[in-house]
């Protein structure tokens, strides 16, 4: 339900969406074009099938991605890869960064259909996603077609934090949809796990802003700015919004009236808003000039009081050759952006006191000494007054920000592992174009419908103790596996037999249980290696059958029981591979004594995920373990020998997947 209702919402906003980018095509006319990409109808080639997706809505997440664009890129030129983005000027930077090394194009609108025709083009085995750029079709459809899903560089403001927790019914969902989700700090890994991110997918790899390299050229035109502005102090207002671009014109008269040769280079963060700005300097009585404006051998005007940044990727080029940066979206509550790049440069930092988006940096910018936080002009006069009467001062304080930048450094490395890691973890998969046949395109290779028959298999064993279904063990080139045919339980049983409903447009039941054992091994939990899953359809039913490998040397824990008794460690280490399951929000719903397997190297293994979750929580957890306590005393009562002492042996299986899951 959550999902047709987000839907049917991402369907009217989109309707909305077309006439706002026609409006925002008056002064930028590239939102006018390339429409098809935002519908998911404009072809890919073919190569572009079967690799990496990765998202970056704007130019700020295309830069932070770029080290780990570039790491992928070298680290699997097998697999291609697709970066997408929603607006023109991050598309440009994609362009004139990668060129023909990666394929391109917008992401579509979130509705079903063009998420659909998106990933049928591109057919991803993973989809990665920049920052906070959760949408949930795009998620869910994706985790759905078995591509890994991976956040990196995930922040989550305590407003938007709460802004999502409002939205309980469609959050729980889609944080269920993420394979790994890889925060930048810690205060956004606990908001995350307060909305009911599994402990065991979420993980603090910090911000990949901190790895992202200069823009190139950026040292030249760095030496090209200060020529052109001829020797002059110069304070950057980086990333300004309406409401704080009249603000700090109000403080630009006390301060030239110290120091006369004062230039505030002025960047609005949106260049749509050029034009409007300009107006407002018209307004100020200042005397000003466009930075497009400007030859390349020219120098600034000297009665020039402010320079209007109306050219794009010059912003880190301005951080560098300015004495002073102002960070905006901080003296109206839009949160602030980020003060990255300035900390690279070693450029001392001004802001407003509303950076929300970027608490945790500032706080440590703050701490180090990095950072002054001013509320409103006269604390922005004052605080600048200070810095330009002390250069060194503030020399000392840009220096700090940037050793701040040099020890948060890495980020891009633990995202890259952890993206190879899962990628290492998770086949491709092979489906048929009905959709009734899925298989492990590595170990099940030229899979047909009929290897999930009994009889395709010579010499095919039935399976001692499978409870109400059928199953065989079978034996294939490359493995051992088991076969299970899914058969109902109860009156439903007794009136359909093994028939299912079928569901339209959706993951029946086998494919369903596949897919979810590719994403937990990826996800290291000890399931058997899914092998290939077949639906049969007969009218409004449908039959299910799975194919797994075998478990080498395995016995169920009942069996185990009927022999001889488990040590204490033993009982500890099936705790733990429960919580394991747990701690990365595995609801299991049938875990029983028959369901957990023992093999010969004392490994613990959890078997038959029919009907299970990636949504669990604490209250499902415990469900699991009171299910499998039940079926323990349910044995005891009807099976001797049983080698089994609740109150020696219970307790054990606790302590382990309490830390377990205190672990996560």
């Amino acid at each position: 339900m959550s999902a047709w209702l987000y839907s049917a919402a991402a369907h009217l906003l989109r309707l909305a969406a077309w006439p706002m980018l026609w409006w925002l095509g008056r002064r930028t006319p590239a939102f006018r074009e390339r429409w098809a990409e935002r519908r998911g109808r404009a072809p890919l080639p073919a190569a572009a099938r079967g690799g990496i997706v990765l998202h970056a809505v704007s130019m700020g997440e295309v830069t932070a991605a770029t080290p780990l664009v570039e790491a992928l890129l070298a680290a699997r030129p097998d697999l291609p890869l697709t970066l997408t983005c929603t607006t023109p000027t991050a598309s440009a930077l994609i362009r004139d960064r990668f060129g023909t090394r990666v394929h391109h194009c917008y992401l579509p609108f979130d509705t079903p259909g063009a998420v659909r025709r998106f990933l049928a083009a591109t057919a991803p085995r993973a989809l990665i996603v920049m920052e906070t750029e959760l949408w949930p079709n795009l998620l869910r459809l994706a985790q759905a077609r078995g591509s890994a899903v991976v956040v990196v560089g995930g922040r989550l403001s305590e407003r938007s934090a709460r802004r999502y927790a409002r939205f309980a019914w469609l959050t729980r969902p889609l944080l269920a949809c993420i394979d790994a989700l890889l925060v930048q700090d810690v205060a956004t890994r606990e908001r995350f796990l307060a909305l009911g991110a599994a402990p065991a997918r979420v993980r603090m790899t910090g911000s990949p802003k901190f790895d992202s390299p200069p823009p190139p050229g950026s040292e030249m035109l760095q030496a090209r700015f200060r020529a052109m502005t001829a020797g002059r102090r110069v304070w950057v207002a980086a990333s300004t919004h309406e409401g704080e671009e009249a603000m700090l014109l109000d403080a630009l008269p006390a301060l030239r009236a110290r120091w006369p040769d004062l230039l505030l280079v002025l960047v609005p963060r949106h260049p749509q808003r050029f034009d409007a700005v300009a107006a407002l300097l018209d307004r100020s009585g200042l005397a000003w000039q466009r930075r497009s404006a400007i030859a390349e051998a020219q120098t600034c005007a000297a009665a020039t009081a402010v320079l209007l940044g109306d050219t794009m990727g010059e912003l880190h080029a301005w951080y560098g050759a300015a004495e002073l940066a102002f960070i905006g979206g901080s003296l109206i509550e839009r949160g602030g952006h980020s003060p990255l790049e300035a900390m690279a440069c070693g450029t001392p930092v001004v802001s407003g006191p509303h950076v929300f988006n970027f608490a945790e940096v500032f706080a440590r910018l703050q701490a180090a000494g990095g950072v002054v936080l001013a509320d409103g002009t006269d604390a922005l006069t004052a605080a600048l007054q200070v810095w330009l009467a002390d250069p060194a001062a503030a020399r000392a304080s840009g220096e700090r920000g940037r050793a701040l930048f040099e020890e948060e450094r890495g980020a891009g490395a633990r995202s890259l592992a952890a993206v190879l890691a899962l990628l290492d973890r998770l086949p491709p998969v092979a489906q048929a174009a009905d959709g009734r046949l899925w298989a492990d395109a590595e170990r099940a290779a030229g899979a047909t419908p009929a290897w999930l028959d009994a009889a395709h298999w010579p010499g095919a064993r039935p399976v001692q103790g499978s409870g109400r279904g059928s199953a065989w063990f079978v034996r294939g080139d490359r493995f051992e596996a088991v076969l299970r045919h899914y058969r109902r339980g109860g009156h439903a049983g007794r009136v359909l037999g093994d028939r299912y409903a079928h569901v339209p447009g959706g993951i029946a039941r086998a494919p369903a249980e596949f897919l979810l054992l590719r994403r937990l091994r990826a996800w290291g939990l000890p399931v058997p290696r899914p092998l290939a899953a077949r639906v049969t359809h007969h009218g409004l039913f449908d039959r299910c059958d799975l194919l797994v490998e075998r478990i080498a040397g395995g016995r169920d824990l009942a069996q185990r029981l009927q022999q001889a008794p488990l040590p204490p460690a033993r009982w500890q280490a099936i705790g733990a591979a429960i919580g394991r399951l747990h701690a990365a929000g595995v609801q299991h719903g049938d875990l029983n004594c028959r369901n957990l397997l023992l093999d010969a190297e004392a490994a613990t293994w959890i078997l038959d995920f029919d009907g299970s979750r990636a949504d669990g929580d604490a209250a499902a957890a415990e469900r699991d373990l009171q299910r499998l306590l039940r079926s323990l005393r349910k044995e005891a009562g009807r099976v001797a020998p049983w080698h089994w002492d609740e109150a020696r042996d219970w307790p054990a299986l606790q302590r382990g997947h309490a830390d377990a899951v205190a672990g996560a």
